[in-house]
């Protein structure tokens, strides 16, 4: 009995971990759209802030599963409104704990393009945590997703 147990629940905290993976590849996504297509309006023609672009990160985030906060999910924003860099790649902005993301490359086409790029991190603990149950999965585990797309301003 224990160790069906001990598989029923690392099953359960196998599942979470893969629905968090999905909600993961989704928010930066929905941060890079919102970073490249955001401020096209009639009135605006300059790109969102990365401190908007981190707000809608967080909130689907947060919104979308229980678990992640400030505290445990790092975001880093990329765009031209934190500025371009001399080899032409958007500069970086970064949000909540201090997580190591990759270095950001510029466009092959700059400066036509920039590449807007959203970079999120989060650690997730399982549903069902216990020395017992963390056999096959760690007590902890991070995982990071980054999106990147080109905006012309």
């Amino acid at each position: 009995m224990p160790l069906l147990l001990g598989v029923a629940f690392n099953i359960i905290n196998f599942a979470y971990f893969w629905f968090m993976i999905l909600a993961l590849s989704a928010s930066p996504r929905m941060g890079a759209e919102y970073s490249t297509q955001g401020g096209q309006s009639i009135a605006v023609s300059s790109a969102p802030s990365a401190s908007a672009v981190s707000t809608i990160v967080y909130d689907n985030m947060t919104h979308g599963v229980v678990g992640p906060t400030t505290s445990n999910t790092a975001v880093r924003v990329c765009n031209s409104s934190v500025g371009i860099g001399a080899g032409g790649a958007a500069l970086c902005q970064s949000f909540g704990p201090g997580f190591t993301f990759p270095a950001v490359t510029a466009d092959p086409e700059q400066p036509v393009f920039v590449l807007n790029r959203v970079d999120v991190e989060v650690t997730v603990k399982p549903l069902i945590s216990g020395a017992a149950f963390n056999v096959i999965l760690p007590a902890n585990l991070n995982f990071q997703r980054h999106v990147t797309m080109r905006s012309l301003y």
